[in-house]
């Protein structure tokens, strides 16, 4: 029981209630199905754990919007060369970035939360996920920081298993990360764009983002089947702070 209570950081069973009970109803929240608070409890105190240790200044807004934009050309990056910059961009606006692994039970893809009035928090699994899932929940987690800011004691978590959401500020995060990724004019051309690989990396080429992203939003829309132009998609480990 003490090692337990050390690791969340509280004194006492009661502290803890008091302290991830409240947590419990945030997340609860933004999850219809009933969740393993355990396991997602702690998952959550990983990430805090991390960002303890990330000193950085306070959240700056347009700094965070500013970052984004780069980031999004990241993209085309591969991990060991987009995940320094990304994290040293982030921490710069005063957003805290950490990579966790998922744990049993969990059921989670990304987190966006605040760990205090002035320092945001993103936290994503370490799913050996495909690069469009890990960017679509990497710039939907940073919609709820841009779109939602005033809910601070929110905790914005995500299931990869759900497709859809009947919340509104979950619907909001989805077409902010999709209109970012790829702009609604952008979109426009997609329905008409010719089904081969070539025309794909063209087209994903002048519009500054990886052709897996493309492919993914185009199964997305049910422009092409979801067996379609994996390749172009690629599968990412990342080494995780601790």
């Amino acid at each position: 029981m003490t090692e337990l209570l050390s690791f969340f950081g509280v004194a006492s069973p009661d502290q803890w209630e008091s302290q991830y009970g409240s947590m419990e109803l945030a997340f609860r929240r933004s999850r219809e199905d009933q969740a393993d608070v355990g396991a997602i409890s702690a998952w959550l105190r990983m990430g805090e754990r991390v960002a303890e240790k990330l000193d950085g200044p306070r959240y700056d807004e347009l700094g965070f919007r500013a970052a984004l934009d780069e980031i999004r050309g990241l993209t085309c990056l591969p991990p060991a060369e987009f995940q320094p910059r990304m994290t040293s961009l982030l921490h710069a606006a005063g957003v805290a970035f950490v990579l966790v692994p998922v744990l049993p039970r969990a059921h989670v893809s990304g987190v966006a939360r605040w760990l205090n009035p002035h320092r945001p928090l993103i936290q994503l699994s370490l799913y050996g996920k495909q690069n469009d899932r890990f960017w679509f929940s990497f710039f939907h987690e940073a919609a709820h920081i841009l779109l939602h800011s005033q809910q601070k004691k929110s905790v914005f978590l995500d299931d990869p298993s759900k497709a859809d959401s009947t919340s509104d500020e979950e619907r909001q995060a989805n077409a902010w990360a999709r209109d970012f990724l790829i702009t609604p004019g952008q979109a426009k051309e997609l329905p008409g764009l010719i089904r081969t690989k070539d025309s794909v990396i063209d087209f994903a080429k002048g519009i500054g983002i990886h052709p897996g992203i493309v492919v993914g939003r185009m199964q997305h829309d049910r422009l092409i089947d979801v067996a379609w132009m994996n390749a172009l998609k690629v599968s990412f480990t990342f080494k995780a702070k601790s």
